[in-house]
């Protein structure tokens, strides 16, 4: 949603330690103040730099000034103003803009809160907020109109760094604080006559504080929206609706739509969004048409349509490079709200997102290796790097069943008669990324460089619980100690993770971690993985069924066969094996507050959503059902069996792998079939599977 318009305000002359003003800089303060009301700024600076040649050692003088030539560039001198007050923080005995420095000295809210306004400009969220919370704790700003600005800013900070509960306090205050106010002039109400008098005044105080309530209502709004707070959100949407003046604008609309795609009316959403004009006007430092074709393609994705949101990604970035260009053209340089104007980075994250569920890795690694560079802290960029990693050396598994991999088992024969020889292939273990030179720091489509950066998912990823479960039992004879807040993972440019996608997150990361050790021959490091994944609390049906395989097969590698059998039982697994909803999509209906309505019926539709999600999953899952995947565990069980050297049940796991699999067989059960064949004598047997399965390699007779 657009964001509110934070502006640089100038302060009075009253300042301590210096001599006080004659008649004539008072009335020069005046006049400067009134022409920088009505906007003349180039009259203003003249004034004030009369009024500076008198007072040159006030720093308030020198703030103002350098304000008024801020607004006469037409809000372009970002440098200069940064410079300004800098000289005012020295001037004022501030070595920084730490607040920390001079919390109790009022005079300084209007260098703080300026200074706040130029970090929100430069998306440095996390800074203005540091001055803000350091400084206006201890600081009571001494005009109302700065506190009001203060609050407001404070609550878009809130918003821009994904704490919506921060901001709802900070808005219960500020509603507060108007409830009071407003009761506050009523009493004080003098007679019919002076109402009268003062009638036009307050009017416009009665507009104003209107304009002041649709706004907290939008922020609030926003706030709700930002919770998932579904039945709040949608009361208070119908009170913006219900606004003189906010129905018809777009930041309402947009609401209206993303609180549709917030309940899963994707087609709901597309619709309000399809209805609005994509080159209407938005508030200043946000392009409109970025945002409606990045929220388009972010709802075709939801609707498992990713090239038409690939394409919607696609002119939002073009849009994005547009408004980019028409900023730089100007002659006088960069406005400050135009500063955080570009989302290239959010849209390069977005589309390497949905270029990889089209398939398309390559294309998705370049998108993502772009945004790694702003968003380094996103444990699931990382993943999703390791991702196109491994979708680029095997897209699926389906791959071994392709005719290029079964014509590759027997890659011809020499000799003639009963001296014909067949060769068999090297097998299906090879794999592209082994046989790269780069180093694997390098960023490339290798599983190298995917096993660095999942080692960094899991080093942004805070301490398993798990393994601190002795230290934590340990101290739980302390009944005193207050419950700890939840704790939020950053994951920009999205929301801050809770835990429990937290422990959803760690689980892909392992479940991939043990498939990458595997592919570079580290059964050891492999193992590890497994065991740590399978231990989890939050596992899918997918993951464990995975986990399982991929803790065989490091065992098996580390001869340790008997122990790997253990975990291959295919007569005990069932269709919640090979589900990908995460648990906490199917369960936790004790956890949702009684009386919020809204979430109730959220739990009402899970079946209904986890049909959906299981049926059609952004990318296809396969084994896709039960019966292939016993076919690939009895695959495995097989080669078990076969390492054991106990052909006889190798054979029966691997004819029901067979028969459960069905036509095309992947190539390494050949492969099987032909040892098992050759090592037990039946060599007839063999040669009827060469001559059905590849007879351009074999006589005709």
């Amino acid at each position: 949603m657009a964001s509110e318009r934070q502006e640089v305000v100038s302060s009075d002359l009253t300042t301590s330690g210096i001599p006080p003003p004659t008649d004539q800089q008072k009335e020069l303060a005046i006049q400067a103040m009134q022409e920088f009301e009505k906007g003349q700024f180039t009259p203003c600076v003249n004034t004030m730099t009369k009024l500076g040649n008198q007072r040159g050692n006030d720093p308030k003088v020198l703030h103002n000034k350098a304000v008024a030539s801020f607004y006469q560039s037409g809000a372009c001198a970002v440098e200069d103003l940064k410079a300004a007050l800098q000289t005012v923080c020295q001037m004022v005995s501030l070595t920084t803009y730490d607040p920390s420095d001079g919390v109790e000295d009022v005079d300084n809210a209007v260098l703080y809160y300026n200074q706040a306004v130029l970090n929100y400009h430069m998306r440095q969220y996390r800074a203005a907020l540091h001055i803000l919370e350091k400084g206006f704790h201890y600081i009571e700003p001494p005009d109302e109109l700065l506190a009001q600005n203060v609050l407001l800013l404070w609550v878009e900070l809130y918003l821009c760094v994904c704490q919506p509960e921060k901001a709802l306090n900070m808005l219960a205050y500020l509603e507060k604080s108007l409830n009071s106010g407003k009761e506050a002039k009523t009493c004080e109400r003098g007679d019919k006559g002076e109402q009268n008098k003062d009638a036009g005044k307050e009017s416009t105080n009665t507009e104003s504080s209107e304009m002041l309530r649709a706004r907290l209502c939008l922020y609030k709004t926003r706030c709700l929206a930002m919770k998932k707070s579904m039945k709040s959100c949608k009361r208070e949407i119908k009170t913006l609706v219900n606004t003189p003046g906010l129905a018809a604008g777009p930041t309402v609309q947009y609401l209206r739509a993303y609180f549709e795609y917030l309940r899963s009316s994707f087609r709901k959403a597309q619709k309000m969004l399809t209805s609005l004009p994509s080159t209407a006007s938005c508030s200043p430092g946000e392009s409109l048409p970025v945002m409606y074709y990045n929220n388009l393609g972010c709802i075709h994705y939801h609707l498992h349509k990713h090239h038409t949101g690939a394409l919607y990604f696609r002119r939002a970035m073009m849009e994005n490079e547009k408004i980019v260009k028409e900023v730089k053209s100007s002659q006088k340089g960069k406005p400050l709200h135009t500063l955080g104007v570009s989302r290239y980075y959010e849209l390069m994250y977005n589309m390497g997102l949905q270029l990889l569920h089209c398939g398309k890795s390559s294309a998705a690694f370049d998108c993502l290796i772009q945004a790694v560079q702003v968003y380094q802290v996103n444990p699931r960029l990382w993943l999703r790097l390791a991702e196109c990693c491994i979708m680029h050396n095997r897209e699926n598994n389906d791959d071994d069943a392709k005719l290029e991999k079964r014509l590759r088992v027997i890659e011809g024969s020499v000799g003639s008669g009963i001296h014909r020889k067949i060769i068999l292939g090297p097998g299906t273990g090879q794999d592209k990324a082994l046989t790269s030179t780069n180093p694997p720091a390098l960023p490339s489509l290798q599983l190298e460089f995917a096993a660095l950066c999942l080692r960094n998912a899991v080093l942004l990823l805070p301490d398993d619980p798990l393994d601190s479960e002795t230290s934590s039992t340990d101290d739980s004879s302390d009944g005193n100690k207050p419950n700890p807040e939840p704790v939020l993972v950053p994951a920009p440019p999205a929301n801050p993770m809770r835990m429990v996608e937290v422990a959803n997150l760690r689980c892909s990361i392992l479940a991939a971690s043990a498939y990458v050790a595997l592919c570079l021959n580290d059964p050891l490091l492999a193992l590890q993985h497994a065991e740590n994944l399978l231990r989890q609390p939050r596992l899918s049906g997918a993951q464990r069924y995975v986990g399982n395989m991929y803790m065989a097969e490091a065992l098996v590698a580390l001869d340790r066969v008997a122990d790997a059998i253990s975990h291959l039982s295919p007569d005990t697994l069932t269709t919640a094996d090979i589900i990908t909803v995460p648990p906490e999509v199917k369960a936790d209906p004790e956890k949702i507050d009684k009386n919020d309505k809204g979430e109730k019926e959220v739990m009402e539709n899970l079946e209904d959503k986890v049909r959906m999600f299981h049926t059609a999953a952004p990318y296809p899952w396969i084994p896709r059902d039960l019966q292939k995947a016993k076919a690939l565990m009895q695959h495995n069980l097989a080669v078990a069996h076969a390492v054991r050297g106990e052909y006889d049940k190798a054979n029966k796991y691997l004819s029901e792998g067979s028969t459960n699999n069905g036509a095309p067989l992947p190539a390494q059960m050949y492969y099987l079939k032909l040892y098992l064949d050759l090592m037990e004598g039946r060599r007839q047997m063999a040669q009827s599977v060469i001559k059905e399965h590849f007879g351009h390699v074999t006589p005709n007779r």
